[in-house]
């Protein structure tokens, strides 16, 4: 039952140990998936991993925002992650070749907007008391 809450509940507040798991595991699971796509389904590999983070997406908000919560902020910080994910997403379809200012920028701000999620969320402490979202987290 914790599991499901973590990782499809938007309500509650998570401390920074869980959202360190959470992110260890999802990006070594993407790497396994993807480099296992790669492998068995070279041809169609872009589109599995494509639909792989797709459905990764909802989890990793999830965890996201109530470590958000956990720092008294609301969901609407989840925004910062737009960038981020199509960034995410662009990278299997438009391979290593993909060049030009569109590019360039989108991959900056999702440089910022990803660097800014991490200290927020992975690196500050959440509040010391009960905050509007719930109790102080074990």
């Amino acid at each position: 039952m914790y599991l499901r809450y973590v990782l499809f509940s938007f309500k509650g507040r998570i401390n920074r140990s869980i959202f360190w798991y959470w992110n260890i595991a999802y990006y070594l699971l993407i790497v396994f998936v993807v480099g296992m796509a790669s492998k068995a389904f070279p041809m169609q590999a872009e589109w599995i991993s494509a639909i792989f983070l797709l459905l990764m997406l909802y989890p990793d908000l999830a965890v996201t925002a109530k470590r958000w919560q956990d720092r008294g902020k609301s969901n609407w910080w989840l925004l910062l992650n737009i960038p981020v994910i199509i960034g995410r997403l662009s990278i299997p379809a438009a391979g290593v070749a993909a060049t030009g200012q569109f590019q360039l920028w989108g991959s900056l701000l999702a440089l910022i907007c990803g660097a800014w999620i991490l200290i927020e969320c992975g690196l500050l402490k959440g509040d010391d008391a009960e905050n509007k979202y719930g109790p102080v987290p074990i």
